[in-house]
């Protein structure tokens, strides 16, 4: 009656084993089918990759080449002014040389224009101190200036100009400038105006175009007011037009 009611249990028993060791083998074959597959996918994947080539200071149009024999596609992303590279080479590149990307991946080149040039603005004429407004404006740089007399111009306008209007410049270069001193003053020797009344030597200063400068009185009895006691420049000195004369005058 016992071994009766046993032998059922057993059999159900080794049914459920048999049903787990199944349900273990089958997840053993999904796994290593699973990874089988990931395995050649990531082999396809990494087949397919090119190593990005170096095109850093090259020629757009030998960067070109080299990104096409990789089997890759060059696309320009922009273009800048650069005082260290060449114009039409290549400044930057994304992603660098050495990266990995797919097939027909692409990489972006930002390309030089050169050194950026300034047109040299026309200074003749001006002012010196509009000359140097007018190029700090422009981003250049006044350099020397050099006088010289003219009797056709006004005196602190610009002469002449190097470098010459008109011409590029790279960024920030010098200007010098001439500029024009006026016309050449006249000298005159001066006379002994000592004893002379100051109004008759003041309408004779304004002939030479002589101003009077400083004057100084002092009380001196026997002397007339307004008689000149002393005089600088003195007599016999070299006094030029537009000069001044200072005196010391009786009172």
């Amino acid at each position: 009656m016992f071994d009766r009611d046993r032998q059922p249990n057993r059999r159900r028993h080794g049914k459920l084993v048999g049903f787990l060791r199944v349900l273990v083998l089958a997840g053993v074959l999904i796994s290593a089918a699973l990874l089988s597959c990931l395995t050649a996918m990531r082999l396809a994947i990494r087949g397919s990759e090119v190593t990005v080539p170096d095109v850093v200071g090259r020629s757009l149009e030998e960067a070109g080449r080299r990104i096409s024999r990789a089997e890759l596609v060059l696309k320009v992303r922009g273009h800048r002014f650069d005082d260290q590279v060449p114009p039409d080479a290549i400044i930057t590149q994304s992603p660098p040389d050495g990266s990995r990307l797919k097939s027909r991946g692409t990489v972006k080149v930002l390309v030089s224009l050169g050194p950026r040039r300034i047109q040299v603005p026309d200074l003749r004429g001006k002012t010196l101190r509009a000359g140097r407004y007018q190029l700090l404006q422009r981003g250049l740089t006044p350099g020397f200036t050099a006088t010289i007399s003219s009797d056709s111009t006004k005196k602190d306008l610009v002469l002449s100009q190097f470098p010459l209007p008109g011409e590029q410049q790279t960024q920030s270069p010098t200007v010098n400038m001439l500029i024009s001193a006026g016309r050449t003053r006249e000298a005159y020797l001066m006379p002994d105006l000592v004893g002379k009344r100051l109004a008759e030597v003041s309408r004779t200063l304004a002939l030479w175009d002589i101003e009077l400068g400083e004057v100084h009185y002092q009380s001196l009895p026997g002397l007339a007011p307004g008689t000149v006691l002393e005089h600088s420049p003195a007599a016999g000195d070299i006094i030029l037009e537009a000069g001044l004369v200072d005196f010391e005058v009786a009172r």
